[in-house]
């Protein structure tokens, strides 16, 4: 029995050593890429904290029992010399900021993992130091000024419910798999609890203890998260409530936006929107 819920794929793509330069007089590290359908990044470590930004589809990281989606315009935090990986199902435009150990306390920046709103500022000063150390059109003072920008911005910028936490204790980590094999799971913690040998009771404390969140709870985000990695692959709402177990698309449609805070079709649109400029341009 493993002692974590695992939800990693199988990695096939080596970590980039830009979080491990600790180069005197360089911040903040600016970098762009395009990751197809079915990437995923070895887990890996390394001192410098770092902001991946995903715009055109939805990424997913998992640090040790806990998992992250983020969405378009989102962004996940990961403090320095945390152990994640970062995978997608389909193509994502990310950009990525790898902040110096020294800054991150000296900036105020989050100290926990984190899924933060990015902000239209945010992506032009990643966009104009990657571009413009590419064409080597920035001296080391500018760098170092549009470093303290992105610092200051990353510090302003809005935290998102992205997260589902997972668990250690094995009868905990057999009833999240239920859940995680099949999100259109509906029996009860009782039927559950009988499933992998505990008690009603034992279980719901289990999940209270370990995840902050009560079985009822819990179970709802993961049926949120799987919807929206589902949505932005295209399934309707309509599909998705029947698939989960809800009682109509309404009553889905009321929950997506009571955990995340926008409509799945706000969701949608946002990311096919950026797709077709991104097209466009």
């Amino acid at each position: 029995m493993p002692n974590h819920v695992e939800y990693l794929p199988n990695a096939d793509a080596p970590p980039t050593g830009i979080g491990f330069d600790l180069t005197p007089g360089r911040p903040v590290i600016a970098r762009r890429e395009q990751f197809t359908g079915g990437y995923a990044v070895e887990p890996h470590s390394h001192p410098r904290a770092q902001l991946a930004m995903c715009y055109n589809g939805v990424m997913r990281l998992q640090a040790g029992k806990d998992v992250w989606i983020i969405p378009h315009k989102h962004a996940i935090w990961i403090p320095s010399d945390v152990e994640h990986q970062l995978s997608t199902q389909s193509a994502v435009l990310t950009h990525h900021l790898y902040v110096a150990p020294a800054y991150v306390s000296r900036a105020g920046l989050p100290q926990e993992m984190t899924v933060l709103r990015t902000s239209p500022l945010l992506r032009g000063v990643v966009e104009r130091m990657v571009e413009q150390r590419m064409e080597g059109g920035l001296t080391q003072a500018e760098t170092r000024r549009l470093a303290w920008v992105a610092l200051d911005e990353i510090g302003r910028l809005k935290p998102a419910a992205m997260h589902l936490p997972g668990g250690r204790d094995p009868r905990l980590v057999a009833a999240m798999s239920i859940f995680l094999e099949h999100p259109e799971e509906r029996r009860g913690l009782a039927e559950i609890a009988h499933e992998v040998g505990t008690s009603e009771r034992t279980l719901a404390r289990l999940f209270v203890t370990e995840t902050g969140k009560s079985f009822r709870d819990w179970r709802a985000r993961r049926r949120i998260l799987f919807a929206l990695e589902r949505l932005e692959q295209g399934e309707s709402s309509t599909d998705l409530a029947v698939h989960l177990g809800y009682s109509s698309p309404s009553a889905f449609i009321a929950a997506f936006k009571r955990d995340l805070g926008a409509s799945p079709t706000a969701f949608r649109g946002q990311a096919q929107d950026a797709t077709r400029l991104r097209r466009r341009g």
